[in-house]
């Protein structure tokens, strides 16, 4: 049979096939089997993301959605930064371009996603390239901050070493907030 199940450590529990996810976040941990040995203290779950050939990382709680592009319908006498509005199951999401605010460029050779983040009237999307992926630091893994531009310096908190890669720790909710105050109106 070609999709069948070798082992029992990939079936849901009943508990958990009975109650349906709440969040995308929740959707996309569902039979990941947790690392054996490892406290869940000890490391933290991270989202991360490529924007301008930066890696960045968001506290996977945060992730609602990670979606295809959708049509983006610009807002008049908004910066470059902001793209615009898309309409997710139904709500006006403003999606931020990190890129040009670093003045960087997307890259045309992965594919353009959008990374949702918050919930509720705090929910905002930026576009990424490549398709996130989950990643796993502890304090081990913390380096110095390296070189990176200056317009993105008031929304980076942390480095994170992945052998020769560095990831930075984005501050997504201050990221957002400065960019609504940047809003005319």
């Amino acid at each position: 049979m070609q999709n069948e199940i070798h082992s029992a450590d990939s079936l849901l529990a009943p508990s958990v096939a009975l109650h349906p996810a709440r969040t995308a976040g929740e959707l996309m941990t569902i039979g990941f089997p947790r690392q054996h040995g490892a406290s869940p203290a000890a490391a933290q779950e991270w989202i991360g993301f490529n924007v301008a050939n930066i890696k960045f990382l968001v506290p996977h709680a945060h992730v609602s959605e990670i979606s295809e592009m959708l049509p983006i319908f610009r807002l008049p006498n908004t910066g470059r930064w902001l793209l615009g509005l898309v309409n997710l199951h139904g709500n006006l999401v403003p999606v931020f371009d990190l890129a040009s605010l670093i003045d960087g460029t997307c890259d045309t050779k992965s594919k353009t996603m959008l990374l949702v983040l918050g919930r509720g009237e705090s929910i905002a999307a930026i576009v990424v390239n490549g398709i996130p992926n989950r990643k796993r630091f502890d304090a081990s893994n913390r380096t110095p901050l390296p070189a990176f531009p200056a317009a993105i310096r008031d929304y980076v908190s942390n480095a994170y070493a992945e052998e020769a890669t560095v990831w930075l720790e984005l501050y997504h909710t201050r990221f957002f907030e400065m960019m609504a105050r940047r809003i005319p109106g």
